[in-house]
């Protein structure tokens, strides 16, 4: 009889051990929680930014581009945001379309162009974190401030041991 604790990760190395008794589907445990954590945040913080007509990713490149000092390359966003030139070029294309990204070209190196916010995209990055935030503030508030740190610092060694 299943715990009234099981998740889907419990359920799924339950049927697994049915298919194939002898695989360790321990990793799951961790694994299979982080995308379904993952999944579920990236539904709850997402709300705010398709509510605006943007993508995540392209919210996470203007917040890149809003918290820095100096403006940018094309090649500093996409390392910022762990994406492929390919997927940051678009990006960038279409932020600079919708008139939230300037690009300028560099005084030493013309073929190299600066990305800055134009006012319009400053205003949508200053209006929507406090929405983004809170709606991973809420994600998380399941949890006691204690296992969110303890959670944290678990992610943060995770990370750092896995960094690509």
């Amino acid at each position: 009889m299943p715990s009234p604790d099981a998740d889907q990760v419990d359920d799924a190395r339950a049927e697994w051990a049915q298919v194939h008794p002898d695989l360790d589907t321990s990793p799951m445990d961790v694994a299979g929680r982080l995308r379904l954590a993952a999944a579920a945040l990236a539904r709850a913080a997402e709300a705010p930014v398709r509510a605006e007509g943007l993508t995540r990713p392209e919210f996470d490149v203007l917040s890149a581009v809003r918290r820095q000092r100096a403006p940018l390359t094309p090649t500093g966003i996409a390392a910022a945001t762990l994406a492929s030139g390919a997927a940051t070029t678009k990006r960038l294309d279409h932020l600079t379309r919708t008139g939230y990204l300037q690009r300028t070209p560099d005084a030493r190196d013309g073929r190299v162009s600066r990305l800055s916010l134009t006012e319009a995209g400053t205003a949508l990055v200053d209006r929507l974190l406090p929405q983004v935030l809170s709606a991973e503030a809420a994600f998380a508030a399941a949890l006691a401030e204690d296992e969110r740190d303890a959670l944290a610092r678990v992610l943060r060694t995770l990370l750092r041991a896995n960094r690509a």
